[in-house]
């Protein structure tokens, strides 16, 4: 008996399905309240993803409501803020909106089991891809973020399984069951959407498209030469339908995508915006430089290449949390290369859908090598980490096969790969695996940020906002360091930020013409002291003392808020 007939026989019934289903949703809840966190994430991006859920949804359009002047956004793709806006219509809950982050990522490993099933025909191996994407932390701590990675990895997931599922050579044969038509425009729209959900998108759209026509070619191939070599009429007529209809797939997928980045296009013109932010970015170096040299491209690919083989893929499949700035060892980089090996041999040995998934993987981290190093990390590849755990796992079943295939054990031969696989799982994967998840269990805890999880200056920083929040009036026009963290901790009032540096008589002009009353120069963000406190001092006359929130000694400076008098006279 086959490894494979082994597997449909005892391993593929319906009830064991439903089993591993109800398994799998127990798994993820189990996990998900374990980790669950109130806080709001201090990452800013997901605040401006709050906000401009809340303008749409409050019929503003997509605008920025944080800083005084409501202006268009542009920066941010606006598929995810059109998923919190719906939500908004019912709650303004930040919670509500991490809750649905979670109901995605559930989403995103149910499909995540059909996918892998499908591709691998294997029950054992598309379960423990699902358990252990319910215990990866990486994808634990953006499920409870309110930011988009989670409405990604769901609608990759899904136009993958979507794909899977449509038979293309007869999408268009008129006898062909509706249902295909279905799958395709679902497809279709889930393509297109991604694109409005995160700029990578573009990756998984560049793989259908060449995947496609990578088969387009295949079957013009087949068609002229059974034309040529005067096949069968009924097999001419196949191949030709087959031909036709990957072409009109095709067409349909380039032309879709096309419109809807002009349309994205279009709007970003009619508002001013002829660049892109990503752009800019894009030409950065770690410390602010501008990328220049044919040198500075290709210590950029070394560095990335060094510390994704060496530090966040090995860690997004074992399941580890490395700092940003944690340096790459020798040991790291073998241990990397080894993974990855296993991840190609898994890729190779798939049977369905193998070219598609290496694009849309080899996309994406082709990306990832020229993209600024600064920016490293599990949440630019947030949305193949669910298949670099697939892959590796089942690279990890075919070794084990392989290896076993010569041995005197021809008896037992169809049990070896699954035994083995569940070892691995129950002695390696599971405990690293929970190992991993313990600092983030115990951050979760804690319901409010405090001084035990949180840098002192923080923690002053957002009192202070509390304190403006209580004691000063709705229109009071405030300045401060990241505005949109006081948007979300003063409960939604506005306020603008201040340069990183300036003089303080120019900064004394900005303030009188923004008609500032008041300004926030805390120590979480050295500009408040570098760049305001200079012009408090030069302009007493004009500043009066509101609050002082933490100490003034020798090795600390506290959080301060002033009032500010742009008419005042000298005394």
């Amino acid at each position: 008996m086959s490894t494979n007939t082994f597997y449909t026989k005892y391993l593929n019934n319906k009830n064991l399905t439903y089993l591993c289903l109800a398994i799998i949703i127990c798994s993820f809840i189990i996990n998900y309240l374990n980790i669950f966190d109130f806080k709001p994430d201090l990452n800013g991006d997901n605040v401006y993803y709050y906000a401009l859920g809340r303008a749409l949804a409050a019929g503003k359009g997509y605008t920025d409501i944080i800083f005084f002047e409501e202006t268009p956004h542009s920066h941010f793709p606006p598929g995810y803020p059109l998923f919190n806006a719906g939500i908004m219509l019912f709650t303004h809950s930040y919670s509500a909106l991490k809750i649905a982050n979670g109901v995605l990522f559930g989403l995103s490993i149910l499909l995540l089991f059909f996918l892998t099933k499908k591709l691998s025909g294997n029950l054992l191996l598309a379960l423990s891809t699902c358990l252990l994407c319910c215990m990866q932390q990486a994808l634990l701590r953006y499920s409870t973020i309110v930011m988009s990675e989670m409405l990604f990895t769901f609608l990759t997931i899904g136009v993958l399984y979507l794909i899977s599922l449509i038979n293309t050579d007869h999408l268009f044969d008129k006898h062909r069951p509706r249902s295909q038509i279905i799958y395709f425009i679902l497809m279709i729209i889930g393509l297109n959407y991604i694109y409005f959900v995160r700029t990578m998108g573009t990756s998984i759209i560049l793989a259908v498209i060449i995947y496609f026509g990578i088969i387009c070619i295949k079957k013009s191939i087949t068609f002229f030469k059974s034309k040529r070599t005067h096949a069968d009429l009924s097999q001419q007529i196949k191949n030709k339908q087959a031909l036709f209809s990957h072409l009109i797939i095709l067409g349909i997928v380039i032309v879709s995508f096309a419109g809807a980045k002009t349309a994205w296009d279009m709007r970003n013109k009619s508002i001013g915006v002829t660049g892109s932010d990503y752009l800019k970015d894009f030409k950065k170096k770690p410390k602010g430089e501008t990328m220049t040299t044919f040198s500075d491209w290709t210590e950029r690919v070394e560095n990335n290449l060094t510390s994704y083989v060496g530090k966040w893929i090995p860690s997004a499949i074992v399941s580890d949390n490395p700092e940003l700035e944690q340096s790459v060892t020798r040991s790291g980089i073998i241990q990397g290369i080894c993974i990855l090996a296993i991840v190609l041999l898994g890729l190779i040995t798939l049977k369905k859908l193998q070219l598609l998934l290496f694009l849309y993987i080899g996309i994406t981290m082709a990306v990832l090598m020229v993209w600024p190093e600064q920016y490293g990390g599990h949440r630019y590849f947030i949305g193949i980490i669910p298949l670099f755990i697939f892959l590796f796992l089942n690279g990890c079943l075919e070794l084990i096969n392989f290896i076993t295939k010569k041995m005197p054990l021809a008896k037992y031969q169809q049990l070896i790969p699954a035994g083995g696989l569940i070892l691995l799982l129950v002695f390696f994967m599971f405990p690293h695996y929970s190992k991993a998840l313990k600092p983030q269990q115990n951050f979760a805890t804690f319901r409010q940020w405090n001084e035990r999880i949180a840098d002192p200056a923080f923690i002053e920083y957002i009192y202070a906002i509390d304190w403006c929040k209580k004691n000063l009036p709705e229109d009071a026009r405030i300045a401060c360091r990241k505005p949109e963290l006081f948007y979300l901790f003063s409960g939604g009032r506005k306020s603008t930020s201040f340069p990183q540096y300036a003089k303080p008589e120019e900064l004394f002009e900005r303030f009188k013409k923004q008609q500032i009353s008041h300004v926030i120069i805390d120590r979480w963000f050295r500009h408040g002291y570098v760049t305001v406190y200079p012009m408090v001092k030069q302009y007493p006359d004009h500043f009066r003392p509101l609050i002082q929130v933490g100490k003034n000694t020798a090795k600390q400076l506290p959080t301060l808020v002033f009032q500010f008098f742009p008419n005042a006279e000298k005394k």
